[in-house]
């Protein structure tokens, strides 16, 4: 069993972006996240060569998946703050509860198959097949994608799960587990 903790970085500043980045560093770009059941495993691809700048001058860009995963999109201009031109991703805004649970997703992935708290499905979003891991307790999850180009899986997204949203992943879990396997399956 492991234990998720949560930690504070309250603000977006130069101090608590390293800090994060370390930990995104640490799992995803300096070592290999495996996502594996029984004797099939895939590399977890988070695209570490696609860059954006960073906001606070210290001439190093970071992934814009690292980016993405501590922000969250944001319909009022004034707030967006994500520092990535994309032209989708520029339109987020820094979210502490994504920031402060970062070393989170490579916990739930590597557990995804043995931690009885967590709960995974299969989701098609347009022509995209995604595996949702879905910690019940902590109301967190992780979303990996199926590239059809490659034997590898991009990490999409992590989130805490606010209630008003709970029942509509209940409700994917309880479908997919009536219909399973439903051919979206990658294993």
């Amino acid at each position: 069993m492991f234990i998720l903790t949560d930690f504070n970085i309250k603000t977006l500043n130069k101090e608590g972006i390293e800090k994060l980045f370390n930990i995104f560093k640490r799992d995803f770009i300096d070592n290999q996240t495996i996502l594996q059941k029984e004797d099939i495993s895939f590399d977890i691809d988070v695209k570490a060569d696609k860059l954006c700048p960073c906001p606070f001058g210290n001439n190093v860009s970071k992934p814009e998946r690292f980016w993405h995963i501590i922000t969250i999109t944001e319909n009022k201009v004034k707030h967006k703050n994500n520092p990535c031109p994309d032209k989708i991703e520029k339109n987020r805004k820094y979210d502490e509860a994504r920031a402060k649970r970062i070393h989170w997703i490579k916990i739930l992935i590597d557990n995804w198959q043995t931690d009885d708290d967590i709960e995974y499905f299969y989701q098609k979003r347009e022509n995209k097949v995604n595996l949702i891991i879905w910690h019940i307790k902590k109301d967190f999850l992780v979303i990996i994608r199926k590239l059809s180009h490659t034997n590898d899986k991009f990490l999409v997204s992590s989130y805490l799960i606010y209630r008003s949203e709970i029942r509509r992943y209940e409700k994917q879990l309880k479908e997919y587990k009536e219909e399973a396997p439903n051919g979206l399956e990658w294993f």
